[in-house]
């Protein structure tokens, strides 16, 4: 099995303008928790994730508690003080720099990568384009798949 196989085709990415509570009305009506950043020509400058949300605050406050809600119809976070929320940008926050793999990678390789790398998602491209993404969710699918295709031991009966 091979990256193009279990990958995401219709790929969201957001722009690096975006502020935080445009952000996450995107995961929100998109079902997604990370999208590629790209610029106004479609160049990908980086990855957001709800992760990149709790260390941009992680790292300039241990005093904030770390946890994400949703008030008043307003993505707020709790991680983020709220006079801030409305001018921080993606661009401010996101993980710059991509890891990606070629669609003929195998699911195995990739895997491994995500773990090696602790991240969820991967980019996978078809020589230098974007053509989908795969992650943790798309693995986990996959070895769903993997295990009904993977026929039952049948027991040896005792030779007499």
């Amino acid at each position: 099995m091979r990256a193009k196989d279990i990958m995401r085709r219709k790929v969201v990415a957001v722009e690096g303008w975006l502020t935080l509570p445009e952000l996450a009305k995107i995961f929100e009506e998109k079902c997604i928790s990370g999208a590629p950043v790209v610029d106004a020509a479609g160049a990908i400058l980086g990855v957001v994730s709800q992760t990149d949300l709790v260390r941009t605050r992680r790292e300039s406050s241990a005093a904030v508690p770390l946890y994400h809600r949703e008030l008043d119809n307003a993505a707020r976070s709790a991680g983020i003080h709220l006079e801030e929320l409305e001018q921080t940008r993606v661009e401010q926050i996101m993980t710059p720099g991509v890891i990606s793999l070629d669609e003929e990678t195998p699911v195995e390789q990739v895997a491994k990568l995500m773990i090696a790398s602790r991240i969820h998602r991967i980019l996978i491209t078809r020589g230098d384009r974007l053509s989908g993404i795969v992650t943790t969710m798309d693995l986990l699918r996959a070895l769903v798949v993997l295990a009904k295709k993977k026929p039952a031991k049948r027991q040896r009966s005792p030779v007499r």
